[in-house]
């Protein structure tokens, strides 16, 4: 298109600013909520962190706290304030010296890449609720669908 068909200050023609991409969105991207209807929201739940070991002495499964999406994430954790740690990993071949333990009554928050899951256990000889707080990291306007789809 050439500059003398174009009229300054015609108001049908689109406005752009510096700040606009020349080239226009990434490829197959869409406006944040384009394949729900709504941009993304904040989850907040409470579940119910397994005893590493029970009362008959057998090492027991970790419990999933947060589970694998697409999107990258914020995750605040928030154990109760009790003598008996939660100890928090991201694999779920739990390893008690290697993983995190959280402070008690205090929120510690985690930046979560895509497709990462959290798993939790705790010292004590019974269930511990653990509140959880999972936010999505908007890290811009466009969000693309990974695999077919």
């Amino acid at each position: 298109m050439s500059l003398s068909g174009l009229r300054f200050g015609d108001p049908s023609l689109p406005a752009t600013t510096a700040a606009d991409p020349t080239l226009g969105r990434q490829p197959g991207g869409r406006p944040l909520g384009f394949y729900t209807g709504a941009p993304p929201r904040t989850q907040l739940t409470q579940v119910n962190v397994t005893p590493n070991v029970n009362a008959l002495g057998v090492v027991q499964q970790p419990t999933l706290i947060v589970p694998p999406t697409t999107q990258n994430r914020f995750v605040t954790l928030t154990a109760p304030l009790l003598a008996f740690a939660i100890l928090v990993s991201s694999e779920a071949s739990f390893n008690p010296f290697s993983s995190y333990t959280l402070p008690p009554g205090l929120p510690y928050e985690i930046s979560l890449p895509g497709n990462e899951q959290l798993f939790a256990v705790t010292t004590s000889p019974v269930f511990v609720p653990l509140q959880i707080q999972i936010a999505p990291a908007i890290a811009s306007d466009t969000e693309r669908r990974l695999g077919p789809g």
